[in-house]
């Protein structure tokens, strides 16, 4: 519930509220969400680089994808996000 009330307010451009109900649905997954819940993790993570207002966060987000992603497809997007943060750093 907390993912989907984070994703409308991700799509609403409400990135601060959308980061706070994402944070709690992170801390509701049991320590094993990489294992037992694969792909709520997944999404949780890349909305929550998303939304986040830091780059620094984002980027810790991402990092955290890139270890537990089992393949090439769900790393994409993450790749893509962080190539957005990158440039709008001025970084190429």
């Amino acid at each position: 519930l907390n993912m989907k009330a984070g994703k409308k307010a991700l799509d609403g451009c409400d990135d601060k509220t959308a980061y706070s109900y994402l944070g709690t649905a992170l801390s509701l997954l049991p320590k094993d969400h990489w294992e037992n819940h694969y792909d709520l993790s997944l999404r949780i993570y890349f909305l929550m680089a998303s939304a986040s207002n830091s780059n620094d966060e984002a980027e810790l987000m991402l990092q955290k994808i890139f270890e537990k992603a089992r393949c090439l497809d769900d790393q994409l997007p993450s790749y893509l996000l962080l190539n957005e943060i990158l440039l709008s750093q001025g970084n190429p």
